[in-house]
């Protein structure tokens, strides 16, 4: 089971932030209730040079009577805490791998403001020198020209270590509680580790 108290709204917002029933979750939950099992496809295009808004459409393939998709919504760290805590995935892996890039950067993006870019590059580097990440040696020499972040292996004990740590750990156990089998969860997280890593600093 997806903890909503230690999800995308918790981190970004505080515990209390969570709520266990949106009410744009109202229709989700109706066809859930009767059976459906409903997909997601995680929507973001770019307009002109910078990227538009996060958007989530949830459709109900095999729904009978047939119906058609939902409109649009808004991207929302509490929606999509609902829909992990209830199963629903995105509609392909490649659109699952855009949806939990988004979602990372909206957590790191929190972690980041809370304790100083400084302090979250320097614990973030190390924690992808530790995951053997691929981008770890291109961003450490793009990171390099400007400031030295040596990997020091005291910062995965601080608390900005755990934090990162409790963010990478518990994406991927959201993708396995989603029914990915545990070898995919780990190479879509990589894949959306790999996307936030590339927006974030240009690699």
């Amino acid at each position: 089971m997806y903890p909503s108290s230690m999800g995308l709204a918790a981190d970004i917002h505080g515990p209390d932030a969570a709520e266990p029933a949106p009410p744009e979750a109202q229709r989700w939950e109706f066809f859930l209730r009767r059976g459906a099992r409903p997909i997601c496809t995680f929507v973001r295009r770019r307009e002109g040079t910078a990227w538009g808004p996060a958007r989530i459409v949830v459709s109900y393939p095999g729904a009978q009577p047939e119906v058609p998709p939902d409109p649009a919504v808004a991207w929302d760290p509490v929606l999509e805490d609902w829909l992990l805590a209830h199963g629903v995935a995105a509609r392909d892996e490649a659109n699952e791998v855009a949806r939990f890039a988004y979602a990372l950067r909206a957590r790191f993006d929190a972690i980041e403001r809370r304790r100083g870019s400084a302090q979250f590059v320097a614990v973030l580097l190390r924690c992808l020198y530790d995951r053997q990440c691929e981008l770890y040696l291109p961003l450490e020499r793009k990171l390099g020209a400007i400031r030295s972040y040596e990997p020091d292996a005291r910062t995965a004990n601080t608390a900005v270590g755990a934090e990162l740590k409790l963010v990478l750990g518990s994406s991927v156990e959201a993708l396995e509680v989603l029914g990915y089998p545990a070898e995919r969860s780990r190479t879509i997280f990589d894949g959306a580790l790999a996307g936030y890593l590339r927006e974030r600093f240009e690699l």
